[in-house]
């Protein structure tokens, strides 16, 4: 933006009339007053040129647009904002810079007055400016309307061409502020709280969830402890009690008599037994004392000893104890008293929800995890009830039974918390489900090759 210093004619007779200076006098005025009238012109040159330098180097981008439209500034942030060099766009009606609507196609100062005049947030909704790659710039703009006295520079020496009332506008200076970058960072910090306030609440919930399950798992040793005081009373009140027939009745009691006190003390005390094994085993394992036997074993030959004991029972009940294997060897490294033990617990559980006359199925299969590991299913399947849906996910959790054994099938719960114990230090896996045609199924998956870290552990490596 320019501005001409235009000359001062000087009217040296004027003067000359009205003072009476001798000719040398009159010379070292004028001089005088060259040399002002260069120093003043000196000195605006200096400020025009200050002016301008300002102008170009201001951080904001600053667009001038004259009375027909056309950009006469367009300084270095506009450059840099739009990709545009200003001798580019200078004298250019430039309509290719700004979003225009339709009704404002060919008139952008006016709608950049427009905006400016009717947008009251622009940073909720801003200008959008365009690149030269078409990329769209958030832009907050402020206008000044130049009128035609802010041009005159000496209004001495101008020509007074509009009434004192009247203002011309020659010019429109816009100043833009690009907020693009800013909106981007206050989106993501907007985002990031909203995430962060979602972190927030799934922790809420997972400590809200941690205090219902511990609260559970307290309510579940409760119970555990007060079923655990009846499982045990009861076979020591049977010990006690036959034993104490015993005692008073052994020189007149009938040899069968005391051959029947004898089995009950001995089932009793088989019983007691158990339960204590079973806590025992629980703390061993918790403990990370539980010992393995790990070799080459056909589960085949394992679990056949293991029907057999159950005979007895099968018979009385009326039950079917089916067994059904996918090969007639069923190989896998493990520890065979273990993985019998887990057969026990299944078998019991089955036996226990099946009722009289119908049938226990025993399964051996083959199966390829998706990983390609080669695993041994064993499976026990009862013709129970099931397990409630709900409860499926706890079933072998420790100090937890299925609200179905709680109507009076007894047991301590510890079996298959127990057999989840001694699957993991296998390597494998426990589960169960409810079959589609009835009765729950118990599985048990072993790897048929034990990874090397619990070969070592075990002393096969």
């Amino acid at each position: 933006m320019s501005v001409d210093v235009f000359d001062n004619n000087l009217d040296v007779d004027a003067i000359l009339d009205e003072v009476q200076l001798s000719p040398e006098e009159e010379i070292a005025q004028l001089r005088q007053q060259v040399a002002q009238l260069t120093q003043s012109g000196h000195e605006l040159i200096s400020t025009q040129t200050r002016m301008q330098s300002l102008l170009h180097n201001a951080s904001d981008a600053i667009i001038q647009f004259e009375a027909d439209g056309t950009v006469s500034v367009f300084n270095s942030a506009a450059e840099r904002i739009f990709d545009y060099a200003e001798i580019e766009l200078l004298h250019q009606e430039a309509t290719h810079l700004f979003e225009v609507p339709d009704s404002f196609k060919g008139s952008t100062p006016a709608y950049l007055s427009h905006f400016s005049r009717t947008v009251k947030d622009q940073y909720a909704k801003p200008l959008i400016g365009l690149r030269r790659d078409g990329e769209r710039r958030q832009l907050e703009v402020s206008i000044a309307e130049i009128a035609s006295n802010d041009l005159m520079l000496f209004d001495d020496f101008a020509e007074d061409t509009a009434t004192p009332n009247e203002e011309t506008f020659e010019a429109f200076l816009c100043i833009l502020r690009d907020i693009t970058e800013r909106k981007r960072i206050d989106e993501e910090l907007r985002a990031h709280q909203e995430h962060l306030e979602e972190l927030v609440e799934e922790q809420v919930q997972e400590i809200r969830e941690a205090k219902e399950a511990a609260e559970q798992a307290n309510h579940s040793k409760s119970e555990f402890l007060a079923n655990m005081s009846h499982e045990l009373r009861t076979p020591m009140h049977a010990i006690l009690s036959y034993s104490d027939f015993g005692l008073k009745k052994y020189a007149t009691a009938k040899p069968e008599k005391l051959h029947q006190y004898f089995d009950r003390i001995n089932t009793a005390g088989s019983r007691l037994l158990g339960m204590i094994n079973d806590l025992l085993d629980l703390a061993k394992a918790e403990a990370g004392r539980l010992t393995y036997d790990m070799k080459d074993c056909d589960l085949c030959k394992v679990v056949q000893p293991i029907l057999h004991e159950y005979e007895a029972l099968v018979s009385s009940r009326n039950l079917t104890l089916t067994f059904v294997s996918q090969a007639p060897e069923m190989k896998a490294e493990c520890d065979a008293e273990r993985v019998g033990q887990i057969v026990r617990n299944y078998l019991s559980n089955a036996f226990k929800f099946t009722p009289e006359g119908s049938e226990v199925v025993l399964s051996l299969d083959s199966v390829t995890t998706d990983d390609g590991i080669d695993q041994i299913l064993v499976a026990v399947r009862d013709h129970g009830d099931g397990v409630p849906v709900e409860e499926q996910d706890m079933i072998f959790d420790k100090f937890t039974q299925s609200s179905a054994n709680k109507k009076g099938a007894g047991g301590t719960g510890l079996g298959l918390a127990i057999s989840r114990e001694i699957a993991e230090a296998h390597a494998g896996q426990v589960g169960m489900h409810n079959h589609p045609e009835g009765g729950a199924v118990f599985e048990l998956r072993l790897p048929v090759e034990l990874p090397e870290r619990i070969k070592h552990l075990s002393g096969m490596a």
